[in-house]
């Protein structure tokens, strides 16, 4: 009778771990969102700036990346929604945030100095979005997320090469490739709505 209880309460333990592994990498999964807010405002923003720059006279076509700014209040929400509705915060959670972190505090050097960089900055954008992309993969175990952060490298390597306004044109098909469409694929693969 002893042994079947403690099979009985290793099959609960069991069963509770695996809901916390479940639940835990739910959490990191959820940030799906960012990718698709994040992704369509700076594919907009890419695409955006190019027709302003070949199809206008506007002064300053590079004001299309004000856009961004949305990206700051939704990401704000969600991360906040997100945060307020998860009962388990685990490591991975913490490293993914910090991951993410990191970007932020890069791009908005990278923004403080961007008149030193001559305003050269898609590539370096780029390069980092796909390190975070990556690793962000990496983290999850989401193989989608890791060849997206590689198509992003390739994104910004290109970007090195080729004038300012097709940097734009690679920065939107990266972001798209990179981005977006990994950001689906973990959205549609986990049914989730944030």
């Amino acid at each position: 009778m002893e042994k079947e209880e403690q099979n009985l309460s290793n099959e609960e333990s069991l069963k509770l771990i695996t809901a916390m592994i479940n639940k835990a990498k739910g959490n990191i999964q959820d940030s799906y969102i960012f990718f698709l807010i994040w992704g369509w405002l700076v594919l907009l923003a890419c695409l955006l700036h190019y027709g302003l720059m070949k199809f206008t006279t506007v002064e300053h076509p590079e004001m299309a990346w004000f856009i961004l700014i949305i990206g700051f209040f939704l990401s704000g929400y969600f991360g906040y929604k997100i945060g307020k509705s998860t009962s388990v915060k685990t490591y991975s959670d913490s490293i993914h945030r910090n991951i993410w972190i990191a970007f932020m505090v890069g791009y908005f050097i990278l923004l403080f100095f961007i008149k030193e960089i001559n305003y050269n900055i898609n590539p370096l954008i780029m390069l980092m979005a796909g390190g975070s992309t990556y690793l962000s993969g990496i983290t999850i175990k989401f193989r989608p997320l890791i060849y997206g952060g590689i198509i992003l490298w390739i994104a910004a390597i290109i970007a090195f090469l080729v004038p300012g306004d097709i940097q734009l044109l690679t920065s939107a098909g990266g972001i798209l490739l990179g981005y977006l469409i990994p950001g689906y694929i973990l959205k549609y693969k986990n049914g989730r709505n944030v």
